[in-house]
């Protein structure tokens, strides 16, 4: 994973954060799973003075096995990196041979597709199609 250039970050740009540590005895970031998140700010840490950036992450949906919620989240920004999701969005709708966001909505009610969460985030913010 690569940490972002916190100089280079506006709001709107796509990031990728951690979301939940599912093993705590892993080192380093291996044993977390990562969300995309949309820049919304950046910020200065007020007690530590470090650069912060607040951010709106996906986090998958409870009701809806495609649905996600969005959560307003402060990082520091050595803990915010690129992401390529697009990049792997794009390679997975193709793949289902998917090209507009209705065929992808169409797509996600199908029985046994699951874990479209974070494409839909992308799609709801306009990354795709």
């Amino acid at each position: 994973m690569k940490k972002i250039n916190y100089s280079k970050l506006n709001a709107g740009d796509l990031v990728e954060v951690p979301r939940t540590q599912f093993a705590p005895n892993r080192r380093g970031w291996n044993g977390w799973l990562f969300s995309n998140a949309v820049v919304i700010r950046k910020a200065v840490g007020v007690k530590t003075g470090k650069p912060m950036v607040v951010v709106s992450m996906c986090v998958p949906s409870n009701k809806d096995r495609n649905g996600y919620v969005e959560v307003e989240k402060s990082f520091y920004a050595e803990c915010v990196f690129q992401t390529n999701g697009v990049k792997y969005a794009k390679e997975i709708l193709e793949r289902e041979n998917i090209h507009t966001a209705e065929e992808y909505n169409d797509f996600i009610k199908q029985d046994g597709v699951t874990g479209c969460d974070w494409i839909s985030f992308l799609v709801d913010k306009g990354f795709i199609f």
